[in-house]
This record gives structure tokens, C-alpha cells and sequence, in this order.
């Protein structure tokens, strides 16, 4: 008999038009004064210092429906980082901070978006979003942040799990869509430097296989068969293909 969990409590992503399906990514650079949602911003700079990364809680990755809130051509729209109580968040590029909301389940913080790459229609652009964030002392909507700055901390247990996403913004950055894999618009130094933590220390510690393995949602188990070396030869990813429906009974 399969043993059962049920999965910690975390993000389900953004607000808006979660179904949309993430272009393919055309790269522009970032600080572009005007883009639009086809192209997509790359050399970013990563949003946690991974050494703060605690495997209590369980990473969820981008593109995997995980219940029926996820269901659609997207599946998950960000990547569900847990972390240290306190741990830092940085500016994945140049921007200003267009929006602070509290965040819609029970947990502590704010949703916090960053532009990235303003529009050509006003109120409209790529944002980069951190959920369950707490601000830095001085930082407010319609603040100026650098590449690398800190702009925020986290005010969740470990085993709680903060969303990070990359979206087109519209209607005054209110609504998400074109959601995409933030990891590989990363600046090659910080990809490689994910991917070596992803790879070398989060995937193979015990207790990620764990929850993996065992954590469900609506009853179902949605991460297990990525775990299926014949069916995902590369092993665990922290993105995989929208709309990845892999969800299994226990």
C-alpha cells in the first residue's frame, strides 16, 4: 500500500489567464524600453540565493498539472521554491515594482511583481512575480530596483513554499499569461548554477524523492511518475512541458 501525504502548503501561481500557453522563447535583452508578449526576457539573474533552499517543503516545478486548478494549456505557471525563514529575494533584472497584493490562501506575505520589460501598451509587460514575500525596508509600488538588488525576504516556515514566475502582464499588470520557464532565461552563469544545485543536491536528497513520491492533491499523486526513469529519461526537472499531466492514483 502506497503511503500518503498530503502535499505542504504552497502557491498555485498567478493571477489571470492561467491557461494561456507559454510562448517559445525569443530573446530579448533585458532593459528593452518597449517588447511585447512574443519576446521574452533573458540574462536574469536568480531571484534566491539557493543555499537558503530547505527540502522540507517540496518543490513544485513549472508546466505540471498538479490538480484541477492547473488544468489547461499551461499546467503550473512558476516553479515553488521552500525556503529558509527570512531567506532573501533579489531582482532577476532591472525594473520597478508595479504591484503589492496580499496573496490570496492563508499564509503570510505579499505578491509582489516586478517589470521587467515595460510594454508597448500602457500597463502592460513582462513581470517577474514572487508570492509569500515580504518587502525590503524602503521598497514600495513604483520603486526603481537593480539587477542583483534585494527586494525582499521570506516570511514562511520552511516547509511552505514561495511560487517565482515569469509572465506577460496585462490590463494594468493585473492579469498573467504567456507564463514561461524562468530557469532558462537565466544568464548562463546563474542556468549552470541552478541546474547544478537542482541536479546535484535537491533531486538526490531523500527527502525530494520523498515528496515526490508521495505527496498528493486532490487525491492524486501528481509528481511520482516524473520520477519514472523510462518515461522522463533525464530524471526530475524543475521544468517540464506545459500542461504535463502525469497524476496517478496512490
Amino acid at each position: 500500500m502506497a503511503i500518503v501525504v498530503a502535499l505542504a502548503g504552497g502557491c498555485g501561481g498567478g493571477n489571470g489567464t492561467g491557461s494561456a500557453s507559454p510562448v517559445a522563447p525569443i530573446v530579448t535583452s533585458v532593459g528593452d524600453a518597449q517588447t511585447d508578449s512574443s519576446t521574452t526576457p533573458s540574462n536574469l539573474a536568480l531571484p534566491i540565493d539557493l543555499s537558503a533552499i530547505n527540502l522540507r517543503g517540496v518543490i513544485n516545478p513549472y508546466g505540471v498539472v498538479r490538480s484541477s486548478l492547473d488544468e489547461g494549456r499551461t499546467g503550473h505557471p512558476g516553479i515553488d521554491l521552500p525556503s529558509n525563514t527570512g531567506a532573501s529575494f533579489y531582482a532577476v533584472a532591472d525594473g520597478r515594482i508595479v504591484s503589492v497584493t496580499l496573496v490570496t490562501d492563508e499564509f503570510p506575505g505579499f505578491a509582489v511583481k516586478l517589470l521587467i520589460a515595460e510594454g508597448a501598451t500602457a500597463g502592460t509587460g513582462w513581470v517577474f512575480l514572487y508570492e509569500h514575500m515580504v518587502l525590503a525596508a524602503g521598497l514600495a509600488v513604483d520603486s526603481q530596483v537593480t539587477r542583483g538588488q534585494r527586494v525582499g525576504s521570506n516570511p514562511l516556515e520552511p516547509a511552505i513554499t514561495n511560487h517565482l514566475e515569469l509572465s506577460w502582464a496585462f490590463n494594468n499588470y493585473e492579469f498573467l499569461q504567456n507564463q514561461t520557464c524562468w530557469v532558462q532565461q537565466l544568464d548562463a552563469g546563474s542556468e549552470s548554477t541552478f541546474m547544478s544545485a537542482f541536479d546535484n543536491d535537491f533531486r538526490t536528497d531523500q527527502r525530494f524523492i520523498d515528496a515526490w513520491t508521495m505527496v498528493t492533491r486532490e487525491g492524486l499523486l501528481p509528481f511520482s511518475e516524473l520520477l519514472n526513469t523510462e518515461r522522463f529519461p533525464d530524471g526530475a526537472r524543475p521544468c517540464y512541458p506545459p500542461g504535463t499531466d502525469v497524476r496517478v492514483e496512490p
